[in-house]
Order: C-alpha cells, then sequence, then structure tokens
C-alpha cells in the first residue's frame, strides 16, 4: 500500500504552525511518503523533494466560486447577522451554542478542507490518502506499516470517533481501492456545488464528514478512537506515541496540556 499524506492552511497560519508541521514531517515520517500541501496565496519555502506544494485555489474552480459567493454572508461564515437573501441556521441548530457565532456554522472556513480532499483522492496516485492537519507535530519516527495498519484494506476510511459526537478529523485515512470512497467524496462536494450543506444542522468538516458516513454506511470506516474516553481522542489513540494535535489554544504553547491526557 503505498501512502500520500495532504494538509492545507490559511496563508497566515504557515508561521503559527503550518511550518513548524512541515519539518517534524520531514524529520519523522517515512522518505517513500510525499506530504502534498494546499496552500493558499504565496507558495511557502520550499522543503525538499519530500514536500509537494500545491495552489489550492487554481486547483479547485468549485471551491473559489463557493468561497466567491458566500464570502460576504455572515451566517455562511459562522455569524449570527443576517443579511436579506442570505443563507440561515436551520431553527432546531444548535444547542449551547444557538444563536452565537461559532465555527460550527463558518461553512467557508471549512470548506478549504473539503476542496483540498476532493482533488487529493482524484489526483495523487497512492493507495492511501491521508488527511493530517496541519495544526499536528510529529515528535517520534513514525513507522510506514503504523500509518498503513491504521486503515485495513477492507475499510473505505479511518478516522477517530468520540463516541456519540462528531469525530475528530485531525487523521483521516482514505482507502482509494475503495469502491464507495468516490460515492461518498463527490456527497461531500455536491453539498457545496448545490448548496445543500446550508439544509444541514452544522456546517463544519467533522460533522458534514461523519452525517455522510452514516448515511452510508458506518462500517465503511475504521474507529481509531472507539472504547477512548476524553474529548482529545488524537493524543489518547494510537497516533500519540508519534504526533500531537495542537487544537485551539495548545497552539500558543506549542504543545498539549497534562490535562488532555487520559489517567
Amino acid at each position: 500500500m503505498t501512502i500520500a499524506v495532504i494538509t492545507t492552511f490559511p496563508e497566515k497560519s504557515y508561521k503559527v504552525y503550518g511550518e513548524r508541521m512541515i519539518d517534524s514531517f520531514v524529520a519523522h515520517w517515512s522518505r517513500n511518503i510525499i506530504l502534498h500541501v494546499y496552500y493558499e496565496g504565496s507558495c511557502p519555502p520550499d522543503k525538499g523533494d519530500r514536500v509537494k506544494y500545491v495552489d489550492l485555489h487554481q486547483a479547485s474552480p468549485d471551491l473559489v466560486a463557493f468561497k466567491n459567493k458566500y464570502k460576504n454572508d455572515p451566517v455562511a461564515n459562522g455569524e449570527t447577522n443576517e443579511i436579506p437573501g442570505g443563507v440561515r441556521r436551520l431553527p432546531e441548530a444548535g444547542k449551547n451554542d444557538k444563536g452565537k457565532e461559532s465555527y460550527l456554522w463558518d461553512s467557508v472556513r471549512f470548506a478549504h478542507k473539503t476542496f483540498c480532499v476532493d482533488h487529493a483522492l482524484k489526483t495523487i496516485d497512492a493507495d492511501m490518502v491521508l488527511w493530517l492537519d496541519a495544526d499536528t507535530y510529529t515528535f517520534a519516527d513514525v513507522p510506514e506499516s503504523f500509518v498503513r495498519n491504521t486503515l485495513p484494506e477492507d475499510k473505505m476510511t479511518c478516522y477517530l470517533g468520540r463516541g456519540g459526537m462528531y469525530p475528530e478529523c485531525g487523521w483521516v485515512g482514505y482507502n482509494k481501492k475503495h469502491p464507495k470512497l468516490m460515492d461518498f467524496m463527490n456527497t461531500w462536494t455536491d453539498l457545496y456545488t448545490k448548496d445543500t450543506i446550508f439544509n444541514e444542522l452544522e456546517w463544519h468538516d467533522s460533522y458534514i464528514w461523519y452525517q455522510i458516513l452514516l448515511r452510508m454506511n458506518k462500517d465503511l470506516g475504521h474507529d481509531l478512537g472507539a472504547g477512548i474516553p476524553g474529548k482529545h481522542i488524537f493524543i489518547n489513540s494510537v497516533l500519540g506515541k508519534y504526533i500531537d494535535h495542537l487544537k485551539g489554544n495548545r497552539k500558543k504553547f506549542g504543545q498539549s496540556f497534562k490535562s488532555d491526557w487520559n489517567k
């Protein structure tokens, strides 16, 4: 099984966390695995032949069209100020975040990830395409066999489940040999190209991704977080032996908090 890793981040975040992620990948991942970085704006500095750069906007006209259509609609960007003719959250959407500004409804922000994955699955010649969040940091050598074993050959995808809620999508593997994979991907992108994402309760990647999996067949996925308590599943799973995920304010500290680890 050949493997490729993909990620994306906004231009402003390169120095905040993107460069560190790339450098740690080069230092600790197998030379057989290439990191494909989908960038916005100016191309990041060359990091050698193990890192390939792809201009995300050039690669995905559908992403550009979606952003141009909704960039000036506050509600489509996670805000609450409704404009005439703009999109609306469903009346039943939200619990504690109901009526508040929240990433849960920032459809424009999370569209980048969707179309990055779409382009990668359609163009990268690899058996396994692995999404890895750009705010991760690899601190130990990652065996190629370990990466391969996170995605069983009979599964379409692997992910970090969190019990009854949507998964942690900092690590998502895609099996390009699986016959259902492009059905999954096309369903995902259709939500943006047909504007039907706004019919969903939430508009961020993890919720949407999981809803598509559930509607197709949950058994198509391999849950790496099964049976693991807590919310920071990434570091408490098998991945935590090699990689840290600096979600939210953890970026300021350069590592996950001690309280994130299960006792």
